[in-house]
């Protein structure tokens, strides 16, 4: 039973979540501006993140994989996704505690903290549904062809 994107979609996957945090980011680190950032901004930006994403992508691609492999539902890929990008920020940020000039350390990390985790779980839950066609095809493939297909 074919449940995963394949290599392949998993890098679609990774850049589309990496161009949907990008873009979830720009309004939220250029706010004080009244023109928005520009565009040398915003390929600054897109190459930091992604960069600085290939170690979580690493770590959460094949978590995410061998948790769903054997769930046929797509739903569950995109929101498992989602729940370890969100924890990816979540827990280095708590275990390694937020800047005390940014909130009051004694209640706890800052919103900041929260509002940027929003955005990479949804921007990580984003790629892995972009990709979810190439299941659907995948399973095609599959059944076509009679042969079982590596996950």
């Amino acid at each position: 039973m074919v449940t995963t994107p394949g290599v392949g979609g998993y890098l679609v996957a990774w850049l589309v979540s990496v161009l949907a945090f990008t873009l979830g980011l720009l309004p939220w680190l250029h706010m004080p501006r009244a023109e928005g950032p520009g565009w040398s901004e915003t390929i600054v930006t897109l190459y930091a993140v992604g960069i600085f994403s290939i170690p979580f992508a690493c770590i959460g691609v094949p978590l995410v994989h061998f948790a769903c492999r054997e769930i046929r539902s797509q739903w569950v890929h995109v929101l498992c996704a989602g729940v370890v990008g969100w924890l990816s920020l979540v827990v280095p940020g708590i275990l390694f505690g937020a800047d005390p000039s940014v909130g009051d350390s004694r209640t706890g990390p800052p919103d900041e903290l929260f509002v940027g985790a929003l955005i990479l779980g949804g921007s990580t839950a984003l790629g892995r549904l972009a990709v979810v066609p190439l299941v659907w095809l995948r399973r095609a493939a599959r059944d076509s062809a009679g042969s079982p297909a590596r996950c």
